[in-house]
């Protein structure tokens, strides 16, 4: 089990495949007549490459066109008579290897249908507006996917067609998903008006974007103590950073934002929240992780292991390394980790009871109750989640 180590202190590529859809014939409801073709793409961007501009991008050779195969009765994906080929028959693993980072870490299934049926009930522009800013103020991520499926901002685009809103109404609501880093797939592009909208607003979105990525770059660079910075991306409020392996990491330095942090160091990640106050929630590490979190003391370093047991699914094990140093701190009434959660939780909490239940990106839960036609998305049940200084590096 490969640890890293975590010290806080207080102070996009990829692709999927294509679904060739005449969304014309879309928007007036010729769902079996849409459907011209699948094909693979590589239109993702994002990283510290920065976004390309669309001339730039050069698509991912297609495969041969074959027969697309609609199940129509298996719930809101299918509600538009449209859905990308699942990737699990050519890639076994079920991972498509053009797919970015974020993407890579698959979004809750029920909350995602959840999303998607708050589209499809949206039958004016208001409401649309309304189910994107509830979802965007969720920090929902735009561009996550399950194998076989639209992302949350591809079907949004969808829905426009689909609901005919006119082009100042799709307009409003493509710019606010592409100000918060939404990608879109070619095949939505390559629509004669979805694609005259997206060149239109590619010049006034892509520098701010860019500035974010550029910002989030030079955190990432300033956080490092020992090691490189391999990779930056967004999604709207969740953001990633990845480093080269037996980096060690100023946590604190690579938080901007309120939102999600993903901080990945070799083969191991975890997720710290950043909340008002200056909190950092470390809510979640990925399946098999462990990391080590690096407390400065008045006696020394104290090591804070987090770890994750397969066999214990929904925990993250807490264990710290000294525990004659850990024992000496409480009777000295000294307080570990101030500005630190794990789970909600304080870490002398968290230590006494030996894990913190996972509530982040890898172990999504939420409650989800029945709505009225006139509610949205406010009827989610949220995450159980709501000065030190601490490192994050690999052992």
């Amino acid at each position: 089990m490969g640890n890293k180590t975590i010290v806080p202190f207080d102070d996009k590529k990829g692709g999927t495949y294509e679904l060739n859809i005449d969304l014309d014939r879309l928007s007036k409801g010729e769902i079996s007549n849409a459907i011209v073709g699948i094909g693979r793409t590589n239109t993702f961007v994002s990283k510290i490459n920065k976004a390309k501009k669309p001339e730039e991008i050069a698509p991912f050779p297609g495969r041969e066109v074959r027969e697309n195969k609609i199940n129509c009765g298996k719930g809101f994906d299918y509600i538009y008579g449209t859905k990308p080929l699942s990737n699990q028959a050519d890639y076994p693993e079920g991972l498509n290897p053009f797919a970015s980072a974020l993407q890579k870490i698959n979004p809750n299934a029920e909350k995602l249908s959840w999303l998607k049926s708050a589209v499809v009930r949206a039958k004016s522009p208001n409401e649309l507006q309304k189910a994107v800013d509830e979802a965007l103020a969720a920090g929902t991520r735009l561009n996550a996917f399950n194998d076989g499926e639209w992302s949350f901002a591809e079907y949004v685009v969808l829905g426009t067609h689909f609901h005919k809103f006119d082009k100042v109404d799709r307009k409003k609501v493509i710019r606010k998903l592409m100000l918060s880093g939404a990608e879109f797939h070619d095949t939505l592009l390559q629509n004669k008006l979805i694609g005259e909208i997206y060149n239109e607003l590619q010049p006034e979105v892509q520098p701010q974007i860019d500035e974010r990525l550029e910002e989030l770059e030079k955190a990432g660079e300033s956080a490092v103590q020992e090691g490189e910075l391999i990779d930056v991306e967004i999604d709207n409020t969740t953001s990633y950073i990845e480093f080269s392996g037996n980096s060690k990491v100023e946590v604190a330095k690579t938080l901007r934002d309120l939102g999600s942090n993903i901080l990945k160091i070799g083969n191991d990640a975890v997720e710290v929240k950043s909340e008002k106050g200056g909190i950092r929630n470390y809510t979640d590490i990925s399946d098999g992780s462990s990391i080590v979190l690096e407390f400065p003391t008045s006696i020394g370093k104290l090591n804070v292991i987090l770890y994750h047991d397969v066999k214990k699914y929904d925990q993250v094990q807490v264990r710290v390394e000294n525990k004659e140093m850990w024992a000496e701190l409480q009777k000295r009434g000294e307080e570990i980790g101030k500005n630190c959660l794990f789970g909600g939780v304080k870490l002398k909490e968290a230590v006494e009871k030996g894990s913190f239940t996972r509530c982040g990106i890898w172990s999504e839960k939420y409650a989800i109750k029945e709505i009225s036609n006139d509610e949205v998305l406010s009827s989610w049940v949220n995450r159980i989640c709501v000065g030190s200084k601490e490192t994050f590096r690999e052992l």
